[in-house]
């Protein structure tokens, strides 16, 4: 099930938090797959949304390996929500809108940060 529009959220349940190893595989490769690569699903939150359902939602950080092999970042350009009871992506932005927000940013001037390894 995908939604054509990003999904309105109510509430945040849950601030900060984690997902599992197995669901962070599966998110890269559904961004490697459906958007191409350079992207990294990071900062999930536990949301409810206007249909009283809960999802994950995440935000999606372009990221590279630069030269000295480190992970970098450009910053947030889009979102991904994940149903909690399937585990299935409900919405992804677009990749026309991740390109149009890579541009934005370096447009703006933002450098490229460091990325921790791991979850963030």
């Amino acid at each position: 099930m995908s939604l054509p529009s990003t999904p309105n959220v109510l509430k945040i349940l849950q601030e900060h938090g984690e997902i599992n190893d197995e669901l962070d595989f599966a998110l890269m490769n559904y961004l490697i797959t459906n958007r191409g690569p350079g992207y990294t699903a990071c900062q999930p939150q536990l949301v409810e949304l206007e249909n009283s359902k809960r999802a994950i939602k995440m935000n999606i950080d372009n990221t590279f390996i630069d030269k000295d092999n480190k992970l970098m970042g450009m910053g947030i350009v889009g979102t991904l929500f994940i149903d909690v009871d399937s585990l299935q992506v409900m919405y992804c932005s677009s990749s026309e809108e991740l390109v149009k927000n890579i541009e934005k940013l370096k447009n703006s001037g933002i450098q490229p940060q460091a990325r921790p390894k791991g979850k963030y």
